[in-house]
């Protein structure tokens, strides 16, 4: 797999998604220049996973996947502004400037918050095309973001009485990580009208990248380079957070890295040739240093 190159990849999308992305910040009201503020610096991960699978399942239009694309964005920087939040993780820095809250205070960000999620899904049925799978999209996505994903997963990070096991850990990995990781992948190959087939394997294959996500984004927090002002590395072993890191040392995190990556790997090579990006962009992820 190394005659690609995926940084000059990546690179080209997220141009691509942040051009578009511009598109759907009118100055309209005051809220929408905060909410732009939080997009602003992103790596757009989920929006290129859309991008992706779409394009390899045969999809043309552009111009039908970049509104859910950016709707993908909107809701990760939602999650992120509420996660920052001083009754959540109490962070005063993202994406290399102040956090939501510290740039307009606790109410401000929450509205932004809210905004951007409610946005996403204006994005997600623009258009009077695709309508059915529009509509599968949006019941997918409010699956992986709601109650039965990121909003549990969130729940279950802050609860003080988790118990410091692999259990507890992979509830937290799966729900606020895995499943919207997997449901980007899986956003694509809807609005590309893939077989059911295909979609439960990018489906599987998704969330074990998405496992891997968050095993190295723990590994980075405290021996790599993603390391953003406001943040000490160890912090979250210091803290007593469950991490992947504290659970199992830097070591014992890597080796179950490499595991999900593999796995990741095994299913999107069930696809064939034309889903090969996605294998590409799960060694990135494995072996990535930001």
């Amino acid at each position: 797999m190394s005659d690609v190159d995926i940084v000059a990849y990546l690179k080209e999308n997220k141009a691509l998604v942040d051009s578009a992305l511009k598109e759907f910040f009118p100055e309209t009201n005051p809220l929408f220049p905060m909410m732009r503020y939080s997009i602003e610096g992103g790596k757009r991960i989920r929006p290129i996973l859309a991008i992706t699978v779409y394009q390899a399942a045969g999809g043309k239009d552009l111009t039908a996947i970049l509104p859910i694309a950016c709707g993908l964005e909107l809701i990760h920087t939602y999650s992120l502004i509420h996660d920052d939040l001083p009754c959540m993780d109490n962070d005063d820095f993202r994406r290399g400037k102040a956090s939501s809250h510290r740039k307009y205070g606790e109410a401000p960000a929450i509205l932004a918050g809210d905004g951007l999620f409610a946005y996403a899904f204006e994005l997600f049925t623009l258009g009077n095309t695709l309508a059915n799978e529009k509509c599968l999209i949006v019941q997918a996505v409010s699956e992986a973001v709601g109650p039965k994903g990121v909003v549990y997963g969130q729940l279950m990070d802050i609860d003080e009485e988790k118990r410091m096991e692999p259990c507890s850990l992979r509830t937290i990995h799966v729900h606020k990580t895995a499943k919207f990781i997997a449901v980007s992948v899986l956003a694509g190959a809807i609005l590309a009208k893939v077989s059911k087939a295909v979609q439960d394997t990018l489906k599987t294959g998704g969330l074990y990248m998405g496992m891997l996500f968050q095993y190295t984004d723990d590994i980075l927090d405290v021996v790599g380079e993603k390391k953003t002002l406001g943040k000490t590395p160890g912090k979250d072993s210091v803290a007593g957070k469950l991490t992947a890191s504290a659970l199992y040392g830097i070591d014992g995190a890597r080796f179950r890295a490499k595991r999900y990556a593999d796995h990741a790997i095994a299913q999107f090579k069930k696809l064939g040739s034309d889903f090969s990006l996605l294998c590409h962009l799960t060694s990135f992820i494995l072996n990535r240093t930001f």
